[in-house]
């Protein structure tokens, strides 16, 4: 999160703003490592680690409390947006759209175009794909 941070309100380098060209949106999707008995979406079987702090939502309340969690930790402007769940309707279309990881990230242009991608988000890196495109 200190890096997500970070990168949410450029306190990378000194001097360094974006203003309104770069908006940071989390979107809030399936548990990566739920508590036992859930399993895993990655491995198929229960991997709790040590993020394993949660059982797997299976509701959209559920997943909307998961993600206030989180948004309370997040500075600056940040915005945080939670996968749809709705089984057997629109499920995930999120995760299952832009590939099932568990922290990847997009910068999107303008136009809609995604300018670069994560499978693991690197603040540092991001940092700098952000720099290229402006």
């Amino acid at each position: 999160m200190p890096a997500l941070n970070a990168l949410a309100t450029m306190a990378f380098d000194a001097g360094t703003t974006y203003g309104d060209r770069v908006h940071i949106v989390h979107i809030y999707i399936i548990e990566p490592h739920p508590m036992g008995p859930d399993v895993s979406p990655y491995s198929g079987a229960v991997w709790e680690g040590t993020y394993g702090t949660k059982p797997q939502a299976y509701t959209y309340d559920e997943r909307v409390s998961y993600a206030r969690e989180v948004e309370v930790q997040l500075e600056g402007t940040q915005l945080m947006l939670v996968d749809d769940l709705v089984p057997g309707e629109r499920n995930n279309p999120v995760w299952c759209t832009y590939g099932p990881c568990p922290n990847c990230s997009y910068l999107i242009r303008q136009d809609g175009i995604i300018d670069s991608n994560q499978m693991w988000l690197d603040a540092a890196d991001m940092k700098d794909s952000i720099d290229s495109l402006l």
